[in-house]
């Protein structure tokens, strides 16, 4: 029997809350698909910065990754090259990604186009969506989704939005808002029907186009 195509999330948010809420439904509305999904947590690795050294480009025997740093890129790469979906969620910290997510995608220059080794192109034509979610319903959202698809194009790969007959509110991905509560509120989230309606069309989608690619 042939093994299930895999959907990784990556969770950019440092607090267990809200963003790990809209992954969880994500990866939830995947594994009822019939995908395998796993969940990474930044919050739960240390990740140092990018140096810019690009010293990952020099090809070595049963190299990986960053020669500078030994952190949990380390255990983190291998998963990103073994999926077939990816999904980055992140809460909008001033209009943008997260400084976890940011130092996260960083560190993933050993898997670009221009990259040497076997881990060169790692993610060309793998389907990547973003979800996040901010304090007001238009609190940078979609400037954080486009950071969020610019990572994803820059890696050559297959990018999904939430365009659909259903509006639901940002065509990019799924944005989702904890107003009117703050954001400080846990399961603030789980008021905005729209942004959970998006959140759950974004997972269909890349489930579609997953499977269109690789089956």
């Amino acid at each position: 029997m042939n093994s299930p195509l895999k959907i990784l999330g990556v969770n950019g948010s440092p607090r267990k809350a809200n963003t790990e809420i809209l992954l969880d439904t994500a990866l939830s509305v995947a594994a009822g698909e019939g995908f395998a999904v796993e969940t990474v947590n930044l919050r739960s690795n240390e990740i140092r910065f990018c140096r810019g050294c690009f010293q990952c480009h020099i090809e070595t025997e049963n190299e990986l990754g960053c020669r500078i740093h030994r952190d949990a890129m380390d255990d983190i790469l291998p998963k990103l090259k073994d999926c077939h979906g990816l999904i980055l969620a992140s809460p909008v910290y001033f209009g943008q990604v997260s400084a976890q997510m940011k130092v996260f995608m960083d560190r993933t220059e050993p898997l670009l186009r221009y990259a040497d080794g076997p881990w060169r192109a790692a993610l060309k034509n793998k389907v990547g969506g973003g979800l996040v979610v901010g304090g007001n319903r238009n609190g940078g959202q979609e400037a954080t989704l486009q950071a969020i698809h610019h990572f994803f194009l820059i890696h050559d790969m297959i990018v999904v939005g939430t365009s659909s007959d259903e509006r639901p509110g940002c065509y990019l991905g799924a944005a989702t808002t904890t107003h009117p509560q703050r954001g400080r509120e846990k399961k603030a989230v789980l008021e905005d029907e729209q942004g959970l309606a998006a959140v759950r069309y974004l997972a269909k989608r890349i489930c579609e186009v997953t499977r269109q690619i690789f089956h």
